[in-house]
């Protein structure tokens, strides 16, 4: 049970920050006040005080940060002006009053001594470090120094900053040290923990092909390597195409002449004119031109849906809706670094049916020749 002054000082202190305080301070307010004064009590039962010493030291907790309602600079002087002041009216033994000053000014952090109570407030001071909501009092610390000065003070700065304190910081008393290094120790872990996830999570930042000289050098490899590719697809196509076509012809209509004398000669002779005619549609299909619409619109181009350096894309357009298009390509470097990229994938897509559709040309003619030479063998051997 507290004591009358102990009383008098909570409803006192309770009211001048209730009255007084500026929205600013989101720290140093009566709740941070409650909650060191609740500290106060857990450091002071566990340190077994007396009912004198618990008095003190409950009544230099309620005073503590009160001089913030004068000078944030220097609170300590005036809270312990406040302190002073009301205890004196309340007719306080003055020795007693002189401890709970010292208290106090105990809070400061240039403070060095070993008078327990002094240690026991400053580990009262600093509990919420072991507070398993130290992330919220670290938030309102921030926003509060932040309010009240001209350099705002970046998230990524400020866990760095506190990491650092927790590193650094050591509770003054045995009392403190039992009852929060342990969950402090945790608190440091998870702030670590919550810098390294950001930097891992965080996105590398990728050049642009426009600024990377490497980048452009293998792209205008690779798209020249590709058009060659083409090209020699489209010079074997051409080639089977000749081929066939001088079979059908040249060779079938002599082949048809000589079945009316020789009927065994229809099975080598239809053979021979499906090889030809399949390699011809696969030849025909490797070179067979895509469909394109020949337009394109400004979403899809800032969807990056479309290319308009491929004309299949912009054959239909006037070319004002071009030039504006392709201005605002030209401007964005990751729509102009799309376009590229479309460029080369759909190039190669292209190239990979092109080979696809002559690699069914070439097979369908190796076969069809292989089986018409069989064939006629066996007319030859069979029926001659």
């Amino acid at each position: 049970m507290d004591s009358s002054i102990v009383l008098k000082a909570e409803k006192f202190v309770t009211e001048k920050f209730l009255n007084n305080l500026p929205k600013e301070y989101t720290y140093h307010n009566l709740e941070h006040t409650l909650n060191v004064v609740q500290a106060a009590r857990d450091l002071s039962r566990e340190a077994s005080l007396s009912e004198e010493e618990n008095e003190v030291l409950l009544l230099a907790a309620y005073f503590h940060d009160l001089g913030f309602l004068v000078n944030p600079e220097d609170h300590e002087t005036y809270s312990a002006q406040f302190a002073n002041d009301f205890l004196t009216e309340n007719n306080y033994g003055s020795q007693r009053i002189q401890e709970v000053i010292k208290c106090i000014d105990a809070t400061r952090m240039t403070w060095e001594g070993n008078e327990k109570l002094c240690l026991l407030l400053k580990d009262a001071d600093l509990s919420g470090l072991a507070s398993t909501d130290y992330k919220s009092i670290n938030r309102n610390l921030r926003k509060e120094i932040n309010a009240l000065t001209e350099n705002a003070i970046s998230k990524k700065d400020w866990k760095k900053k506190n990491v650092q304190f927790l590193k650094n910081h050591k509770y003054l008393s045995e009392e403190g040290n039992r009852l929060y290094h342990e969950q402090k120790m945790k608190n440091l872990k998870k702030l670590t923990m919550d810098i390294d996830s950001k930097k891992k999570s965080k996105k590398p930042k990728f050049l642009t092909i426009s600024s990377s000289k490497s980048a452009q050098t293998q792209f205008k490899t690779a798209l020249r390597n590709h058009i060659d590719l083409s090209s020699i697809a489209d010079n074997k196509a051409n080639i089977m195409l000749s081929v066939n076509a001088i079979i059908i012809t040249v060779a079938l209509p002599l082949l048809l002449t000589e079945i009316e004398d020789n009927p065994n000669l229809l099975i080598p002779t239809l053979i021979l004119a499906a090889a030809s005619l399949i390699s011809m549609i696969f030849a025909t299909l490797s070179t067979r031109p895509i469909a394109m619409k020949g337009k394109t619109n400004k979403e899809d181009i800032k969807a990056k849906k479309s290319n308009l350096f491929f004309f299949g894309n912009y054959y239909n357009m006037s070319f004002d809706e071009y030039e504006d298009n392709i201005r605002q390509v030209v401007a964005d470097d990751d729509i102009l670094d799309n376009s590229i990229t479309r460029d080369l994938f759909f190039l190669g897509k292209s190239l990979g049916k092109k080979f696809e559709y002559l690699r069914w040309c070439y097979n369908v003619f190796m076969y069809g020749l292989v089986a018409t030479v069989l064939s006629f063998l066996v007319v030859v051997l069979i029926w001659n």
